[in-house]
């Protein structure tokens, strides 16, 4: 009986991670209302999500609004960037000529935005780029891990298709969708940083502790190495020799 009610059991520990979801899904969608915005929630969403499975327990809401202030500036300028581009496109095939050359084009630019979109917040919420870097590893990564890039779109399209049978699923559909795919995220980031899930700010602290220790340390000896020293001195000087008798 104990068992069933203790908060380590498996039943809790699943209730309260829907609950994270939910939660983590009511944040992302009230700080995406202004649409604009919608790129720093999304960093938000993924920067709490990759730190619990990189194990680094916290606060929903601390760690979301601390990435969402941290990165708004920059994952606002990647939202209205890539609106731009999507209108752009939008523009040239609505507009466009279908014997024209650059019709096809326009949907080759398309895939290439959709594919991108897809990782250009989650590399923002775990690693410090330039703007133009970033879009340049999401393009890179998407082109070049096609399985995931594929099975991102194939979730976000399931998920989508569900919550119209289910209205209850909205609840936690960005949630959800968010911890799937930063599972497949956080295996490829780990190709290229093996060392990603070490907190460096703790790391540092660590490392600078470990400096002072090792100076007290020196420190330490040093001191007792004098005091062996001066006492070996005090000695020395105590010390007077015998007369030799043969000399009276």
């Amino acid at each position: 009986m104990k068992g069933l009610l203790s908060l380590d059991n498996k039943f809790f520990k699943f209730l309260s991670f829907v609950g994270d979801l939910v939660i983590l899904t009511l944040l992302w969608t009230v700080c995406s209302i202004p649409l604009f915005t919608i790129g720093a929630a999304t960093t938000g969403m993924y920067y709490v999500l990759t730190r619990r499975l990189s194990d680094r327990e916290g606060y929903i809401g601390k760690d979301f609004f601390k990435s969402f202030r941290q990165n708004f500036v920059q994952a606002t300028l990647l939202t209205l960037i890539v609106m731009v581009m999507a209108y752009l496109v939008y523009f040239n095939i609505m507009n466009l000529q279908a014997h024209s050359v650059l019709f096809p084009i326009q949907f080759v630019l398309c895939y290439e935005l959709i594919i991108t979109i897809i990782y250009i917040f989650p590399i923002l919420s775990r690693f410090e780029m330039g703007t133009f870097q970033i879009i340049k590893t999401a393009v890179f990564m998407a082109n070049r891990h096609l399985f995931t890039t594929f099975t991102c779109i194939v979730l976000f399209i399931a998920l989508i298709a569900i919550c119209f049978y289910n209205m209850l699923l909205i609840t936690v559909c960005a949630g959800v969708y968010g911890w799937l795919t930063s599972m497949m995220f956080m295996k490829l980031f780990r190709k290229y940083l093996p060392m990603m899930d070490v907190d460096m700010e703790h790391t540092n602290a660590e490392v600078g502790e470990m400096l002072e220790q090792q100076a007290e340390k020196e420190r330490l000896i040093e001191e007792i190495k004098a005091q062996r020293e001066q006492s070996k001195n005090e000695r020395q000087e105590d010390f007077t020799p015998p007369e030799d008798p043969y000399l009276l």
